[in-house]
């Protein structure tokens, strides 16, 4: 639980720092690889999260299943 909770804090920040960094370039500075690496690092954070998330869905819908 401890690592989705860093997962989430973590894509939460990358998503900020990503947006003040496309705010800020007013002469369109920033290279695609830069971009593509937080992007990159954020899909990371979301994966686990997902993973961590996916018994729970499909323990949800088994017993939706079963009533």
């Amino acid at each position: 639980m401890i690592k989705v909770i860093e997962a989430v804090k973590e894509a939460s920040i990358s998503v900020a720092c990503l947006l003040e960094d496309i705010a800020v370039d007013e002469n369109n500075d920033i290279k695609v690889f830069e971009i593509q690496k937080d992007i990159e690092h954020i899909q990371d954070q979301l994966t686990i999260i997902e993973n961590f998330l996916e018994p729970f869905t499909v323990a949800e819908l088994e017993e939706m299943a079963n009533e």
